[in-house]
């Protein structure tokens, strides 16, 4: 009797020491990072590696009912998990094995993503030898979202042992992730496009009703992800009808994954197939000599935009200088500064189409987002109106820019002012540019350069004219003592064009930048001088002048400011957020509205869209001096981080309405027109 119960106390024992065991060793192997809302941890279909093996791991997401994270393309808003891995020497981690994702409306847009669950996979390879145990860590970072978005970021790590691969109870699990994760499709797709849509076709495969088909794509601006996805069947035939974005840009393929469902079966199945007949978007839908015609008279009319003036005058003065003078000298000029200008345009529209074909964001008239290159034309433009006004003449082994110098013989100055012309006018954008340059940028590298070629031939052909037939210059006067004093009166241009290059150095660069570059334009101007006070002097003061003048030029080089692009201090908006502003609009008691916002906030561009943007709503903030802020949360700023704690938020949106006195009201996170007008309207 004694021994049985001994024997059952035994095993009660070794029962409890066996679970302990389990559980210790379970906790000791994984960790759960907990971040509210949602919480994290890694699981594998294995508790044991072995060598030169694929093990399946997953990042196991679990969240509140009613929440969501985002698919690796998120949709109209969101941003997806990324995942770093920390592993041991020698092992090695595939890309995310994305599941399939879920349509996840928010009227008008459309996300995709995952609900209450997600397990995002990976396949960690290990090498042919390592240690008994291992240990595998992942940082992540992810947005959690209801109605209201939180970034969230963690650390999870895994502990494996050396052994066979045996499964455990995770692995029925990422077995059933990677079901969803998207094969191909054993029979082909095909896509056309017709009437601006897209259409997706493919035969059925296998049996049963399909009842619902939908894309996913890869890439922003493939399609319009808000429009229905119509699908039409015939017999084991299907279409599916897609609505390209306007946004969509030198698309060449469509990929992603496509969704048949049938009865109560999900399938996921990859797409990459060439689109044909690529359509334009409605912005720039016109032809190729349509395009070039715009860009020609475009290019004309660039003549008449006021940062062009200081340039093309030094050419006005040129042409009155050989008036009177050779033909033959005349053409000459005219064609070469045509040449100049053509060039120009030529290197520039070549590295734009580069820059944008590589993904970068730049606009026409880039070169002047530069401080360096600004910082050369304010010295430039300096340096013309000093020689302007003064009575320099540099010596004839020296190439001469533009009418600096009086001998005209160097055909070097007439295109070096082409080429500056260009340099300046092209943030002046005329009336026919735009979609001209629009459609350049969407055709194939040849097409494109003709359309800016055309747009550089419209700006030189008044000159080019004016060379050809130079009787068109006959009634004009000999050169005489009053050029003088008309280069004397172009100097003020030069110098104003300066004044507002400063003006456009300032918005990128701080105050003490800018002053060293007038610091060095002071500099440029005391060596011109110099050079002009010794230019007849047959003394040693000569080569000391432009010894000092040289090292003046070299001085004012060195203080151009020399800052990377992501370095650059962008003009402040007046209505960007801080709280120095916020601090200083409460001591003066003004009405203030702040939107607390985000670029992956789906409520907060839906109640952009449908209340804070709508005339009636700018128009009310006006009448009763309401200064609006945005505080702009897309990147992490702990100062708004700072202030959605105070108001006992986590996440954006959030709006803040203070009146002159009092504390702040706060309104609902889903707004309507009606419904901001009325909190408006309780401001006096």
């Amino acid at each position: 009797m004694l021994k049985k119960l001994y024997t059952k106390k035994e095993i009660i024992k070794l029962s409890l020491c066996f679970c302990l065991a389990i559980f210790s060793n379970f906790s000791l192997s994984e960790s759960l990072f907990d971040a509210g809302k949602s919480s994290v941890k890694i699981i594998s279909e294995s508790d044991n590696v072995k060598e030169n093996d694929v093990l399946l791991v997953g990042l196991l997401f679990e969240l509140e009912e009613g929440w969501h994270t985002y698919w690796k393309n998120p949709g109209d808003s969101g941003e997806g998990a990324s995942i770093k891995w920390e592993l041991p020497k020698g092992f090695k981690s595939s890309p995310i094995l994305w599941p399939g994702p879920e349509k996840i409306p928010f009227n008008p847009l459309m996300t995709y993503g995952y609900e209450n669950k997600a397990i995002l996979l990976t396949e960690i390879q290990s090498p042919k030898e390592f240690s008994e145990s291992i240990k595998i860590t992942a940082n992540v970072n992810w947005l959690t979202c209801k109605e209201i978005c939180i970034p969230q970021e963690g650390q999870v790590d895994l502990t494996l042992k050396k052994g066979p691969k045996t499964s455990n109870a995770y692995a029925s699990m990422l077995n059933e992730a990677a079901l969803t994760v998207p094969k191909p499709y054993p029979l082909p797709f095909r896509v056309n496009t017709l009437d601006k849509k897209i259409f997706l076709q493919f035969e059925r495969q296998g049996s049963g009703e399909i009842s619902e088909v939908y894309f996913f794509p890869d890439e922003y601006g493939l399609i319009n992800y808000a429009d229905e996805q119509k699908l039409e069947k015939n017999d084991n035939s299907f279409s599916l009808e897609l609505s390209p974005s306007e946004l969509q840009v030198n698309k060449t393929d469509l990929m992603g994954v496509l969704k048949i469902k049938t009865g109560t079966l999900e399938e996921f199945y990859r797409i990459e197939i060439p689109l044909e007949n690529k359509t334009t978007p409605p912005l720039i839908a016109m032809s190729l000599l349509t395009g070039i015609i715009f860009a020609f008279l475009g290019g004309i009319i660039l003549n008449a935009m006021p940062c062009v003036f200081p340039i093309l005058s030094i050419k006005i003065l040129g042409f009155i200088e050989q008036s009177h003078g050779s033909k033959e000298k005349l053409f000459h000029h005219g064609v070469i500064f045509s040449a100049g200008v053509l060039t120009t345009f030529l290197v520039i529209s070549s590295i734009l189409i580069f820059l944008r074909a590589s993904g970068e964001a730049i606009g026409w008239g880039y070169q002047l987002q530069s401080p360096w290159v600004v910082s050369l034309l304010i010295y430039l433009f300096v340096a013309i109106g000093i020689v302007f006004m003064g009575n320099i003449v540099f010596g004839s082994k020296l190439a001469n820019f533009g009418v600096l110098a009086k001998n005209r013989k160097d055909l070097m100055a007439s295109f070096f002012t082409g080429v500056l012309a260009v340099i300046v006018a092209s943030p002046c954008t005329a009336p026919f540019m735009g979609p001209a340059l629009g459609l350049a940028l969407l055709q194939p590298g040849f097409k494109s350069v003709v359309i800016f070629l055309a747009l550089g031939l419209g700006f030189s052909l008044p000159y080019l004219l004016l060379s050809i037939y130079p009787q068109l210059l006959s009634k004009l006067p000999k050169p005489g003592e009053w050029m003088q004093t008309l280069k004397q009166v172009m100097a003020f241009p030069m110098w104003a064009s300066a004044l507002w290059l400063a003006w456009v150095l300032s918005a990128q660069v701080d105050m003490q930048s800018v002053f060293a570059v007038l610091l060095g334009a002071l500099l440029i101007a005391l060596g011109l001088w110099l050079l002009e006070k010794t230019q007849n002097s047959e003394t040693l003061l000569r080569p000391i002048s432009i010894g000092i003048s040289a090292s003046l030029l070299i001085l004012s080089i060195w203080l151009i400011p020399t800052i990377d692009d992501n370095d650059f201090k962008l003009s402040e908006d007046l209505n960007s957020f801080s709280t120095e502003r916020l601090n200083s609009l409460r001591e003066q008691q003004k009405a203030i509205f702040i939107n607390f916002t985000a670029d992956w906030c789906i409520t907060c561009k839906v109640n952009e869209s449908i209340a804070l943007d709508q005339k009636e709503v700018k128009k009310l903030l006006d009448e009763k001096k309401i200064v609006y802020l945005k505080a702009d949360w897309t990147k992490k700023d702990p100062e708004i981080a700072s202030i959605l704690t105070e108001y006992g938020r986590t996440g954006v949106p959030l709006y803040l309405l203070f009146p002159p006195v009092g504390e702040a009201i706060i309104l609902p996170e889903l707004l309507t027109e009606d419904l901001l007008l009325d909190f408006l309207n309780k401001i006096n």
